[in-house]
């Protein structure tokens, strides 16, 4: 088995990433990387764009690996977006289940820290993503709460109202 495929095996998200080195510096695994696509799609009119204005290092963090923080150094590269009706003229590609715009982690943490902030709450939540290495304080994850959408609300099929009136 290569290294390319035990880390697709053992990290399906990084499968859109060319990893070019792991180290580890104290209890933080860093992972540098950069994006396999060629192009990207321009977050204004949704065309595919090709030549590179840029590229600068993003520090996401990503979940723990053996109890370790990770933090991946992904090189992103920004866009010039050609099509001359689109109001942006530059962009930075998003790695497709990976990041997200002006996200501080991967998608695949955020998830786990919304279950975790649903689930226990304030400092419940933040004890728990203390012991495993993603942390996150009670407030944040009540802000965490609070970002998210509400829930679809279904049409009532039965209403019961209390009778007592004066």
């Amino acid at each position: 088995m290569s290294v390319a495929n035990l880390l697709a095996a053992l990290f399906p998200h990084f499968v859109r990433l060319h990893v070019e080195f792991v180290r580890v510096v104290g209890r933080t695994v860093c992972i540098r990387a950069r994006g396999k696509e060629t192009s990207a799609v321009c977050t204004g009119c949704g065309e595919a764009a090709t030549r590179v204005h840029s590229r600068y290092e993003r520090r996401p963090s990503d979940t723990a690996i053996s109890n370790q923080q990770t933090v991946l150094h992904p090189q992103v590269r920004r866009f010039f977006c050609d099509r001359a009706s689109c109001e942006r003229r530059t962009f930075a590609e998003q790695i497709s289940g990976l990041t997200f715009r002006h996200g501080r982690c991967t998608v695949l943490l955020r998830t786990i820290r919304e279950q975790i902030a649903l689930a226990l709450g304030g400092r419940a939540g933040a004890r728990l993503t203390e012991r495993h290495a993603i942390g996150l304080g009670k407030d944040a994850l009540l802000r965490l709460i609070r970002s998210l959408p509400d829930p679809d609300v279904k049409t009532v099929r039965v209403l019961g109202v209390d009778d007592f009136a004066l």
